[in-house]
């Protein structure tokens, strides 16, 4: 995108007033994050596992695990539990809220809004970023910390690192960040799709042999998983799966496709690269489908397909338009965070092969945000100073754009309060919940861990009062 006349040191205004607009983002979302307890699911057994032995015992036995190779997951989870001394619900969400806001300032400081058009973008961005529907599972489920959103950190960094200029010290600071997000969870591989990326991309802030190093990173992961530690990947029985319009259970996913599996991988991967263009089929379920399909209607799907669609057609507009740049390999940073974006949606896609689920496909949906603020960016660009029906149209178009991603944002943050109330009702019975686990811990330290988060959700910090009214309906899944 070629330097507007309004381009400059003394316009750093554009920047300050960007800021302060996302910490206004963070503030909103971060209100609604701290009235989310310790849940029950997927937190309090892991808790309770953590506290167990040692912090190295507890990595080192990660490494062994059959299907899964996430250590350093437990190491952070292990690390603020002891750093919080018992005080696990304000560790917790404060840890949360960190994230989001960390997430929030990588993502304006990779968009550089020192252009009126870039800060003018920017709340379209950040509502595409917070609205994904992709992102929802790192808000609103924890593990009690959750590793989806550390990936997304060490994405964005990662972006930022490789857009800049090139530096020793990024090449060094590329390779943690690779082992960290690799070791966290499967989809922290993205790390170095993101440094090859941009790389190919025409940005040079990894040298070649940070390149090489990052593919001889990629190389020893997987010599590690599967022919030192001999951890494999997930398999059919592991867990339910969405196919078309009906979830199948391990037994029946086995029955259909345990001869070839193939079929399915394939149908996981395409459904993926859909669900970030459109956002559906979601979890590999043509869920808004199925409802039309059956003569009803919900506006909560619709807002989230024109969203989309919206969003979709301005990014391939882009592309189309910067194409013949892209072809000569003439490209500027705000093409080359397109192109990342096209590259990481490929790769999340294909990484999500064995089963889909939105929270993985959450490091495409950021850069879907990414590509989104630098299309918006370019049509305000273009649109200024041209033909009044142009400018008319234009208005037209970002007005819908604008409403559509603002009504998904609102349904973000209502599915956060939801959340809120969930959990506690889950806490108000949680030995009724246990009792049907026949592995559920009884041991001294379960007990008196279960006693404290169910006080910390119920008593300490009760569920704020519910937002009642009709237009809930039009915005809450």
């Amino acid at each position: 995108m070629a330097p507007s006349a309004d381009a400059g040191p003394g316009n750093s205004r554009w920047a300050g007033l960007s800021y302060a607009y996302a910490a206004l983002v963070v503030a909103g979302f971060s209100y609604a994050l701290v009235d989310l307890p310790v849940q029950v699911s997927d937190s309090y057994g892991n808790l309770v596992k953590a506290s167990s032995g040692t912090l190295g015992g507890l990595v080192a036995g990660e490494f062994h695990q059959a299907g899964y190779l996430r250590p350093f997951l437990w190491g952070q989870l292990r690390v603020v539990m002891d750093l919080s001394g018992g005080r696990y619900y304000e560790w917790f969400r404060a840890w949360h809220v960190g994230q989001l806001a960390l997430l929030t300032l990588l993502f304006v400081h990779i968009v550089r809004p020192r252009r009126w058009a870039e800060a003018m973008a920017l709340p379209i961005g950040l509502a595409a970023l917070v609205g994904m529907h992709t992102f929802a599972g790192t808000i609103r489920e924890a593990f009690p910390i959750n590793t989806f959103m550390t990936v997304l950190l060490c994405s964005l960094a990662a972006a930022d690192l490789a857009l800049g200029p090139t530096r020793w010290w990024r090449d060094v600071a590329g390779a943690v960040l690779s082992i960290a997000a690799a070791l966290t969870v499967e989809s922290g591989l993205l790390v170095p799709v993101i440094f090859v990326a941009a790389r190919i991309a025409g940005a040079r802030g990894l040298s070649g042999w940070g390149i090489a190093t990052q593919l001889a990173l990629v190389a020893g992961y997987f010599v590690l998983r599967f022919l030192v530690l001999h951890v494999g990947s997930p398999q059919l029985e592991e867990r339910s799966s969405g196919f078309g319009f009906a979830v199948l259970d391990p037994v029946d996913l086995i029955a259909r496709f345990g001869g070839n599996p193939l079929p399915f991988y394939a149908y996981n991967v395409g459904s993926s690269l859909l669900s970030v263009f459109l956002s559906e089929p979601r979890g590999g379920l043509w869920v808004a489908t199925r409802t039309l399909m059956a003569g009803t209607w919900s506006s909560p799907a619709t807002l989230n397909l024109v969203a989309s669609l919206l969003a979709s057609s301005l990014v391939a507009r882009y592309a189309w338009i910067r194409r013949r740049e892209w072809w000569t390999r003439r490209t500027d940073r705000s093409d080359q965070i397109v192109l990342v974006f096209l590259a990481v949606t490929l790769a999340n896609a294909v990484i999500s092969y064995a089963y889909t689920k939105d929270v993985i496909l959450s490091p495409a949906g950021v850069f879907f945000a990414l590509a989104l603020t630098v299309s918006v960016a370019h049509v305000l660009e273009t649109a200024r100073g041209g033909r009044p029906w142009r400018a008319a149209v234009t208005g037209v178009l970002l007005l819908a754009l604008s409403t559509a991603w603002g009504g998904r944002v609102v349904g973000s943050y209502l599915g956060l309060r939801h959340s809120a109330a969930v959990m506690r009702q889950e806490w108000a019975y949680v030995d009724q919940l246990l009792a049907r686990e026949s592995n559920a811990d009884t041991s001294a330290v379960a007990v008196r861990l279960k006693r404290q988060l169910q006080e910390d959700a119920v008593r300490r910090h009760p569920v704020r009062p519910a937002l009642r009214g009709d237009w809930v309906e039009w915005f809450q899944e």
